[in-house]
Order: structure tokens, then sequence, then C-alpha cells
């Protein structure tokens, strides 16, 4: 390292961790505890949800707990409660820099370009975004150019994006990174070519996503619907947290006419939609088609598949309304519970042109997991995928069909599994420019995690009762372990100002407190949160 201190557009920067600690009350105690969860987020531990809630009620002026519980959850896929997180954590904590680097770097990632600015500022500099500091640390600076240089190249302004580099390079000779710049230099090279070879190279230039259509239609409504059994109506009226007698007594009714209740009450969640929608969110109302949904699982009549997909055939007002989060982390288990028998009717829902891209990569989580639960029936799952993929391939031109998300995560979800026989079908798929490579990562890497090592396990829990699935939301999601959230962060809130300025008064000339950065192994998951492997990722740049 050739300097402690470095100036650089008018940012004193540093080394020294003393500035952050201070400023956030970083004791040791508070020090081993991070150091203890980033190798539990690393690892991906579904634990780890319940003891990062509890660390941020007891630290609620650490942020940093909040960002690793944002970075579990992306890691585990659950990338809404990972978004939700994150716009919580820069609520709370405005002068965190990472927590508004991660929401500008969704919104590059989504393609949302005009939020950046929102985020980070219009000038899309530090000192201008917090004018009350002039020292950051040089991993602040950092990650802020290179959020920054994304954004810049995104937008097509090569002169804004070169400063950001010039910047980056000045800091890797002043500081002795050692960081690989090749790509920065080579993604702004590309902006001065011509339009066509850019929308190749760009992530977010090459997505194709059909517009959506509504394929189950169901009129719109304000009556309460009837049904045969009034124990249902307590359905409307319990959170998730409903005495289980009363799911026991409703489990006991009559198979047919409790089937058909329980339709209803799905059905009455698209008839009476606006009804809701203009309703204020409450757990105690809104929890109706989770509740019948889980019943319906229970039962395993074959007859509900169908009112299932029609759910899946939503748009995503109602799919992020009704599901949320669950969508993407968790209907992939009441599918297996219900369907993982029924192929045919999956693959015919997904190649449905005009779909939901997060409805249809839940019938793909499901199938990766049908190999994982069921390997002897490896060669079905692998026909299954490669029917698909040939069916994008066949279709590769038609706009309503090719979602290039989608295809990317069908991809992901291969590659996870090592299904090396859909090499062919894969390389087509890419060479064809039909896949979103800011999600799967580029042929080439997609072909060495097919060979390589596997070091992850993919494998998730499959309950075997509805008793499990009703514990799994209670225990583990993060709203049902925050459900006076509204008032905790206002408590928090001004904790934190005070305490801030008890952090000022008494820690000033505190010794700082490093944060011993745990081993991480090439093929692990990347500890800055990225979903990508170590090697991939940090270990390279």
């Amino acid at each position: 390292m050739k300097s402690n201190n470095f100036m650089i557009k008018a940012y004193k920067i540093t080394e020294s961790n003393e500035y952050i600690n201070n400023f956030y009350g970083i004791t040791p105690e508070i020090n081993d505890k991070l150091a203890e969860m980033e190798i539990k987020v690393q690892k991906k531990k579904n634990s780890a949800i319940k003891e990062l809630n509890e660390l941020i009620k007891k630290y609620p002026f650490v942020p940093q707990f909040k960002n690793y519980l944002s970075t579990l959850y992306d890691l585990q896929g659950n990338h809404f409660m990972a978004q939700e997180i994150n716009r919580r954590m820069v609520s709370l904590h405005p002068e965190y820099v990472y927590g508004r680097l991660s929401l500008a770097n969704i919104a590059i990632i989504n393609n949302e370009l005009e939020k950046v600015p929102e985020i980070l500022g219009k000038d899309l500099e530090l000192n201008a975004l917090y004018p009350e500091r002039d020292e950051y640390h040089i991993g602040e600076i950092l990650s802020f150019l290179k959020t920054a240089f994304n954004y810049f190249i995104g937008i097509g302004n090569g002169k804004q994006a070169q400063a950001r580099l010039d910047s980056i390079l000045r800091l890797n000779t002043e500081f002795d990174l050692g960081l690989n710049t090749f790509e920065l230099s080579r993604r702004l090279l590309l902006l001065n070519l011509d339009d066509s070879l850019k929308k190749q190279d760009l992530e977010w230039t090459d997505d194709r996503k059909p517009k959506v259509i509504v394929k189950k239609i169901v009129e719109p409504s304000s009556v309460i619907p009837q049904f045969t059994h009034d124990i249902i109506n307590q359905l409307y009226c319990n959170s998730l947290r409903i005495d289980q007698q009363i799911i026991a007594e409703i489990l006991a009714l009559p198979h047919e006419t409790l089937l058909d209740d329980l339709h209803k009450v799905v059905y009455d969640s698209m008839a009476r939609y606006e009804v809701f929608a203009n309703m204020e969110w409450d757990f105690e109302t809104h929890e109706f088609i989770k509740h019948a949904l889980l019943l319906l699982t229970e039962l395993k009549d074959e007859r509900s598949l169908t009112v299932f997909l029609d759910v899946l055939s939503q748009d995503k007002d109602y799919l992020e309304k009704w599901l949320s989060d669950y969508l993407t982390d968790g209907f992939w288990e009441l599918l297996y519970a219900i369907a993982n028998d029924k192929l045919e009717l999956l693959y015919n829902f997904v190649i449905e042109p005009n779909g939901y891209t997060y409805s249809k990569s839940s019938i793909s989580q499901m199938t990766q997991q049908l190999i994982l639960h069921q390997p002897e029936r490896k060669q079905e799952v692998i026909s299954w995928y490669k029917r698909v993929f040939e069916f994008w391939i066949a279709n590769n031109e038609n706009d309503d069909i090719i979602d290039s998300d989608l295809i990317a995560f069908f991809i992901s979800d291969v590659v996870d599994i090592q299904l090396v026989e859909l090499i062919p079908e894969i390389t087509a798929l890419f060479n064809l420019n039909l896949v979103s490579k800011g999600i799967s990562g580029n042929l080439e890497e997609c072909l060495d995690d097919m060979n390589e090592f596997l070091t992850i396990d993919f494998k998730k829990e499959i309950f075997s009762s509805i008793t499990e699935r009703y514990n799994d939301f209670t225990t583990n999601w993060f709203s049902y372990n925050n459900e006076n959230e509204e008032d905790y962060e206002e408590e928090v809130y001004d904790d934190v100002e005070e305490i801030k300025k008890q952090v000022y008064r008494d820690l000033t000339n505190s010794e700082p407190i490093p944060i011993e950065k745990p081993k991480v192994g090439r093929n692990e998951p990347c500890p800055c949160g990225s979903g990508k492997k170590y090697k991939k990722c940090c270990l390279n740049n």
C-alpha cells in the first residue's frame, strides 16, 4: 500500500475502519457477531434468518445486520424480500452507503436506470449525496464508483463512465489493490461500437419479455361468496397464525363440498381483487388465499392443479398482492406436493404465450427439486427440460413466447444440478441470444459450472403436512417475525438518532475494530452477495 489517506475528487479516502466503527458503535461483541453471521450467510443457512432478525432488534443502529439479511435472501433466490429489506434499510439508515448501492444495483440489473439518480443523487457523487462527510472508506468509494460506472454505461454516457473508470484506476494504483479492470475497460470500449454489438454484449440490452395476458378471467364482484360450510369464513379473519384446531375441523369436512368451497376462496381473490386492493393490508383479512392453497395442497386432489395454474396465469399486480415473495420462494413446494407427477400439464403451461416470468420459473424450481428428491426420475426431468428448450429454440422469433429472463432462470436451475445432457440445447439458446446473461452468466460460465465439482447442496425441504407449512410461514418468514414493523421502525429510528449522538461523544477516540474476513472457498458463494461463485466474482475483481 502506498498511502493511508488519499484525496480524489475532494474525498479523503482511507483504509481504516475507524470512521464506520465509531459511527455505528461497532463493539468487539458486535464485530464477532458480524463475522459469525457473514459465514452463515455465505452458507445460505435458513437458521440465519431468525438469528439476523433477532440481531436487528438487538442492534437496530447497525445496518450491516440488515444488509446480511438482504444478502441471505438474495442468495436463497428470494429476490423480492432482498429488495424489500434493502428499501427498509435505506429508509432507516439513509447514511449507509452500501444500502443505497444495493438498491441502485438492483435498478441497473432490472434496466430501471431512471431510478438510479433518485437513489444516489442526480450528480452521482458521494460528496453531493453526503455533504456532511469528507472522509470515506476505500470500499465505499470504490463500490460507489463501480455502480456509477455501470449506470453511465447503461445510459450510454461514455464521458461520465470514463471519468469513473479513471478514478477507479487511480485508486487501484495508489492503494495497490490489484483489481482486474479489464472488463470495465472492455465495456467502455463497446459503448463506442455500433448499437447492434452493444445489444449483444450488455446484460440489460438483450432482454426480451412478452406482454403478460391473463388467461383465467373471473368477473369482478363485490359480493362475499356463499360457502357450503360456514367455517370457511374463518379463513377471512385469521392470519397464518390461525388456531390449528380450526384447520383440523376444516379438513374433516366432506371432501367434495370442501373442495368446492376452497376453490371458491381462490377465485374470490380474483373476483374481489379491487375490493381488497383498496383496503390496507392486514394479516387477519388478506391471507385467505394462502389458507386455501395450503388446504388444497393437503387435500391432494388433482382437480386443484387447474386452480393453482389459474392463479399462476394472473398478472404481476395480482401475484405480488396475494403471494408476494412466496411466489418465488415457496410456491414450488405446493406444486411439488400436488403436481410432481403432472409434468405434461406443467409443460403445456410453460409454453403458453404471454405468461408471467416468475409464475413459470416456479415450475422450473419444482422440476429441479424433483430430480433431487426423486433421482430415479432423472431421465424424465431431462426429457422435460429438453422439450421446453427445443420449443424456445423453434420459436426464437416469437415475441409472445420468448422471455429471456425466464430462459435464464431455467438454464440456471439446470446448471445448478449439472444436467450436462442439456448442453447442446443450452448452447443453442445462447447462440440465438435468448438468454439474460445477468441472471445465468454467459455460456462459458455455465459450461464451467456444469463440469466442476459441485460443492453447494441445492436440495430444499419438502414438507410432510399442512402443520409444517403453517409453521414454516410463522417461524421463518420475515413478515411474520415483524408484524408490528411500522411501530418498530419508528421506535428504531428514534433510537438510531440518540445512539449516533452518543457514539460521536464517547467513541470518537476509540481504536478501529477491523472485521475479520472469513476464508471463502473458490467455489463457495461470494460474500459480496452477488449470487455468483467467489472465483467468478470478487476473487478475480
